[in-house]
């Protein structure tokens, strides 16, 4: 019998249990929390409205403005923008958000929806305006899609316009989700393959030609939610980023802004193509609210 020595049984032994328990799972990714008072322009605009996000950067939109946000939760720069603007995306170095424009001095060409598009440093690039309004906004390769919306009356049906990354149209799609929503597609993100749509109503995971539809079990991501950088998440599995409202969101900082300013918690969830498991890992001395 050939003679095993004590550093082949050790790796034979490894290379088992491994194979036996799996690797060890990532540590989980520590919330992100904004500042108090950095963001007390939500005391009037209301709740955040969607969230992107890229190494650069996280990208936070509400009614009446755009924030960016370094990694550590600091306030970077903010923007004042007209009208409401609603979701947001980032791809390709530049970020896209969909707008109500409800103003008439405010329209471009008289339309009150608008698309625009700017760098990651919040530096206005291009617009295009439309006769439908916009609730979010989506990118996955080289298209670009504008969720219609709606108006709180429940329905089911919704529609996209199609656009190249040049903002010329690609051309309409109607569809429906096979449930009941509100205001239309709130927040689009990601994983690489297919979008995923959060809605007041539901998350649904659908194909990019919007022929397939379906309905996830997960928290809701209707404030935004977007895919992190793998640079960033160190992770094989996608992971994405949503947002937490702290304090009773606007109804309650409004009722007491001082002591209790707004203040937003950024989560993390990873993404097996089925199920959103939270790998959040609460700052110290921070509850989860």
């Amino acid at each position: 019998m050939k003679r095993i020595d004590t550093l082949s049984i050790i790796v034979i032994f490894s290379l088992a249990c491994a194979a036996a328990f799996g690797a060890a799972e990532p540590p989980k990714m520590k919330a992100i929390l904004t500042v108090p008072h950095e963001f007390d322009m939500l005391v009037k605009s209301g709740h955040i409205q969607g969230l992107a996000c890229s190494e650069k950067g996280i990208y936070l939109s509400h009614q009446t403005g755009l924030a960016k946000l370094g990694w550590d939760g600091k306030l970077v720069k903010h923007i004042e923008v007209p009208g409401h603007l609603g979701g947001i995306a980032c791809a390709n170095g530049r970020l896209y958000g969909a707008f109500i424009i409800r103003k008439p001095k405010d329209m471009k060409d008289g339309r009150p929806g608008l698309l625009r598009v700017w760098d990651e440093d919040l530096n206005m690039v291009c617009e295009k305006a439309f006769q439908e309004t916009a609730g979010s906004v989506g990118v996955l390769g080289d298209t670009i899609y504008y969720a219609v919306g709606h108006d709180k009356k429940p329905h089911r049906q919704c529609s996209v316009k199609r656009l190249g990354l040049d903002l010329a149209e690609r051309g309409d799609q109607t569809f429906d989700f096979g449930y009941d929503i509100k205001y239309g597609i709130q927040a689009i993100a990601t994983d690489g393959k297919s979008l995923i749509c959060a809605n007041y109503g539901g998350v649904s995971l659908v194909n990019p030609a919007f022929t397939s539809f379906r309905k996830l079990k997960c928290p809701s991501f209707a404030e935004g939610f977007a895919l992190v950088p793998k640079s960033i998440a160190k992770r094989e599995t996608p992971v994405f980023m949503s947002v937490r409202a702290l304090g009773g969101n606007m109804k309650g900082w409004r009722k007491d802004p001082v002591n209790n300013p707004p203040r937003l918690r950024l989560e993390f969830y990873a993404f097996d193509g089925e199920t959103f498991t939270d790998i959040t890992e609460a700052p110290d001395g921070v509850l989860k609210q």
